[in-house]
């Protein structure tokens, strides 16, 4: 197994985590729901609350209810900021302004980083000067002993043609389609700012640091 492919591999894992974690929330919640519908509200009817009827009729207003919930939380609920830091998911969807310098050659070079969020899914795009790179995989990671959150995602970078077709005639300036992983480091307490490192399959590594343009993007 290479490095990438572990680093996926653990980044699948985390997700697999997060989906329980939202899961067993729904599971709670529709438990919640049904008991107050059912056993606080239906104990003021007439009719019996052990009626097939009764139950199927609360079964599906529980339903209703707790899928209405989830959608909110999923797109709206965990953006605030005491739960988005409860749950080690923080709002850094939108546009970043981004710096970065690359073991290549020490180049250092500018770029835009555009994050779209929902609680369950982040998406990260990249526009570079030569190319652009889209996320495949991304998850959250929080180290309870150092109280840390990290952001950590897998992705391909497809170069621009002319820089692809320079490439592939062994020109100097080409660049060919490949695969790395980005960590960036989270500050609750400034999320207007981060930075990170980075490594891809070319061998290279480099570091960045990016501050926020806008709010756009974070669906």
């Amino acid at each position: 197994m290479t490095d990438e492919e572990f680093r996926v591999l653990l980044i699948h894992q985390y997700m697999q985590k997060n989906y329980k974690t939202f899961i067993e929330c729904i599971v709670v919640s529709a438990i919640v729901v049904f008991m107050i519908i059912h056993f606080a509200i239906r104990r003021y009817d007439n009719g019996s609350i052990w009626e097939l009827e009764t139950l199927w009729g609360d079964i599906g207003y529980t339903s209703a209810i707790v899928c209405g919930l989830a959608i909110l939380f999923n797109w709206v609920l965990w953006r605030i900021p005491f739960v988005g830091r409860w749950l080690h998911t923080p709002n850094i969807g939108g546009e970043w302004s981004g710096k970065g310098k690359s073991s290549f050659k020490d180049t250092e070079y500018e770029f835009t980083l555009k994050i779209s969020q929902s609680f369950l899914e982040t998406h990260v795009h990249g526009y570079f000067e030569k190319s652009r790179s889209d996320s495949f995989s991304s998850v959250f990671i929080h180290d309870d002993t150092l109280d840390r959150t990290v952001f950590v995602y897998s992705y391909q970078n497809d170069p621009k043609l002319e820089y692809r077709n320079k490439a592939e005639k062994g020109e100097e300036g080409g660049l060919n389609i490949h695969y790395g992983s980005t960590k960036l480091d989270i500050d609750y307490a400034d999320l207007t700012r981060l930075s990170g490192t980075y490594w891809n399959d070319r061998n290279c590594t480099g570091s960045w640091e990016l501050t926020k343009k806008s709010k756009k993007n974070g669906k």
